[in-house]
């Protein structure tokens, strides 16, 4: 698996297919996911914040 990281304080877009990817807006802010038909956004300056809150912990792999 390669790495790779993109620190440009602009904002990042993470395309997987057409129909599916990541874009979180600079700082955290205004984060969208989207997988084919299905789409969930977190407006503002504490979306990265209330996209943390909306992960059910006792589903993930590694949870701190």
């Amino acid at each position: 698996m390669s790495r790779q990281e993109i620190d440009n304080n602009q904002g990042t877009d993470l395309i997987i297919s057409e129909d599916k990817y990541i874009s979180i807006g600079a700082n955290g802010a205004d984060i969208v996911i989207k997988n084919g038909d299905q789409m969930i956004w977190f407006d503002g300056e504490d979306g990265w914040q209330h996209f943390i809150d909306s992960i059910d912990r006792k589903k993930a792999s590694l949870s701190t």
